[in-house]
């Protein structure tokens, strides 16, 4: 029996890891294109920075050690061409540029997402660039070393944009932030993208909102960005302007892409495609929370469908299946932490649900215990049911406080049960009541309002 896995990272690299444990007589390949098959994407800005030492720590695993667990990998390998009626693969030899067929038994999509482009003129300039894989932070730290800019462009205020910001800052260099929307941190409601911008800010970043970057100008090499009419100089850019699904592969199979331009599968990860499982970043998954269908690109996430396709495949039978999404997330930029999981109140009411919100400032410790720092925590739920749809929170202890609500969402608890939960406490750790049960009281008030 032969598994077949196209593409590596987080999911591909988890389905083929798994597929051994499950079943130890599968023959399992894995295909991918960039040089390392399993690496830590999420630590590449603070790679740039010097934070983490070394672009060695961000690789997990080897085609070597895989190759101990008796899965083969093959690297600059893109498989171009899928047959499902005759489970049949071409593959390109990026090294050779040579092509071969393979065969499969069962396959297993895993072919991630791919940066969305810049379309601007001045973008094939030198010192312009994305941040997706390894090799793209391998170019930008060779640029560094060569031309030592001393300004840089930042495109995009989502998690990477902000995370490059704050990497390159910490490398003395001066930093503009452009976002097209009016606010950083969209994902976030107007309040937290505003404390987050001025804390930005705070830290020497030029940050410009509702503005777009026009044209990229220099000679070879990016010297200065025409933003909104106005020219900024930029010794170096990088763009995070988002990503999008990569479905070539699954689209010229005829696989069924869902309606958020994903692969669709169902909840055993399954394809539409006979004996082809799909997971991580190209895949459409569940809002746990609307029902919807959701894709929400992020590495715990792949793992969580990389599992649940390794177990699947392997067996050839429907064993596990994967829940859905909260859509859990946390980043830092600088001193401040912001997580979020569910739903926000704009998301919520976009839903159309009847949301009713509440947020509180309180301690991420006892009052009187020293190095107690402020934190802001904003709760969502449903009005009529009091069933909780969201939370966000800002500052010291904001991954407690937004692991504790994203337990709460994925056990359908409501505002009322929050009010009683019982947590730990002691004065460095916390208030005497956490943020979570201080806002809960404050929602619950609102929710038992009456209509005006």
């Amino acid at each position: 029996m032969r598994l077949v896995v196209v593409g590596g990272v987080a999911a591909g690299t988890k389905a083929a890891a798994r597929a051994r444990r499950v079943n130890p007589h599968l023959k399992i390949v894995v295909y991918q294109e960039e040089p390392e098959p399993s690496i830590s994407e999420c630590g590449l800005p603070y790679l740039l920075s010097g934070t983490v030492e070394g672009r060695r720590r961000l690789v997990a695993r080897t085609p070597q050690e895989f190759a101990r667990s008796g899965i083969r990998v093959l690297v600059r390998h893109r498989v171009e061409e899928l047959e499902p009626d005759r489970k049949r693969l071409v593959v390109r030899d990026l090294f050779t540029g040579a092509t071969f067929e393979d065969r499969y038994d069962r396959l297993i999509l895993a072919t991630g997402a791919r940066a969305k482009p810049l379309a601007v003129e001045g973008s094939h300039l030198e010192g312009v660039f994305n941040l997706r894989f390894l090799t793209d932070a391998d170019r930008i730290l060779d640029h560094l070393r060569r031309h030592r800019p001393s300004r840089a462009l930042v495109v995009g205020g989502g998690y990477v944009g902000l995370e490059v910001a704050e990497n390159l800052r910490l490398l003395g260099m001066e930093v503009t932030l452009v976002q097209r929307p009016e606010r950083v941190a969209t994902a976030y409601d107007p309040e937290i993208s505003r404390r987050i911008e001025d804390h930005l800010r705070e830290h020497g970043v030029e940050v410009r909102t509702s503005a777009e970057v026009e044209e990229f100008r220099g000679a070879g090499r990016v010297r200065e960005a025409l933003v909104s009419g106005e020219r900024v100089r930029a010794e170096l850019v990088v763009a995070g302007v988002g990503i999008e699904p990569e479905t070539t592969l699954a689209r010229r199979a005829g696989a069924r892409i869902g309606t958020t331009g994903a692969v669709w599968t169902d909840r055993h990860q399954r394809t539409s495609l006979p004996e082809v499982w799909a997971a991580g970043d190209c895949v459409q998954t569940r809002n746990r929370i609307t029902g919807e269908p959701a894709w929400v690109p992020l590495g715990d996430t792949a793992n969580q469908m990389g599992r649940v396709a390794g177990t699947n495949a392997a067996l050839g039978e429907d064993v596990e299946e994967f829940p859905g999404v909260l859509g859990t997330g946390i980043f830092k930029v600088f001193d401040l932490a912001a997580g979020k999981t569910g739903l926000s109140e704009q998301e919520a009411k976009r839903a159309g649900l009847e949301a009713v919100a509440a947020g509180i400032e309180s301690r991420s410790r006892a009052g009187y215990y020293p190095g107690a720092g402020r934190v802001l925590l904003k709760l969502v739920a449903e009005k009529g049911s009091g069933r909780l749809l969201g939370a966000q929170a800002l500052g010291p202890g904001a991954d407690k406080l937004t692991d504790v609500c994203a337990t709460a969402l994925w056990g359908g608890l409501s505002c009322s049960d929050l009010v009683n939960l019982d947590l730990a406490y002691a004065p460095p750790y916390g208030p005497v009541l956490s943020p979570v049960i201080q806002a809960a009281t404050v929602l619950q008030r609102r929710l038992s309002q009456p209509p005006k």
